[in-house]
């Protein structure tokens, strides 16, 4: 008898053991679940495209003539798809405008560790051409479409200016210096008017012209001569 149940047993033992192995092939078969991370990752790559895409429409047919539609239509993607990144055209193209809004804050926290007032207004030369060329698209937006031209102006706030003239010029800038500051932040408007030059030209030409708008004096007060 005890035979009979050892055998019975390790007959259970072996049928359990051969049902742990095959139900571990199963689960090793399976597709693996995609990690969180990587979920949130592709993500971002798409609503990255989303705007990359928005912006070429928008330079090519204007902003008022480009719809989610169209922009689902570039991308083979479904209208739905893109809706779920962006309700609105305006939500695009704010975030257009938020990523160079980030560039430059990133460049401002830069030039506030500078301590030579030469070398922060080299930086912010070079920085800001820099982010010119890249951004050369986002001007030929500005110069052909109004509405673009219009949102553009929530990107320039207050508080963002103050910062960067007090970054620039200390706490207390002269009229020459705030006017030097907004006649570079308007090239970015102008970059349509150089659209033949290729990026190695445009940054020099604009660089030569950031560096002559930022070594005026800027020590004359209102009403001198």
């Amino acid at each position: 008898m005890r035979v009979r149940w050892a055998s019975s047993g390790w007959s259970a033992a072996t049928a359990h053991e051969g049902k742990t192995r095959a139900g571990a092939s199963v689960l090793s078969e399976r597709e693996p679940d995609v990690p969180v991370t990587s979920r949130s990752a592709q993500a971002a790559a798409t609503r990255r495209q989303i705007i990359e895409t928005a912006q070429r429409l928008f330079t090519a047919h204007g902003y008022q003539s480009t719809s989610l539609q169209a922009i689902a239509n570039d991308m083979g993607l479904t209208k739905a798809a893109v809706y779920y990144h962006f309700r609105t055209k305006a939500q695009i193209l704010k975030a257009a405008l938020d990523a160079p809004v980030e560039e430059m804050t990133a460049l401002l926290d830069e030039l506030a560790g500078m301590t030579s007032r030469q070398e922060r207004l080299e930086a912010y030369a070079v920085g800001w051409v820099d982010f010119l060329v890249r951004n050369r698209e986002l001007g030929t937006m500005l110069l052909h479409d109004p509405e673009m031209r219009a949102a553009s102006i929530y990107a320039e706030s207050d508080g963002r200016r103050r910062r960067v003239l007090r970054v620039l010029f200390g706490n207390s800038p002269t009229p020459a210096e705030r006017m030097a500051y907004v006649m570079c932040v308007w090239m970015l408007e102008g970059l349509g008017e150089l659209s033949d030059l290729s990026d190695d030209d445009l940054r020099v030409t604009l660089l030569l012209t950031v560096r002559s708008l930022l070594a005026m004096p800027g020590d004359a007060k209102a009403g001198e001569a």
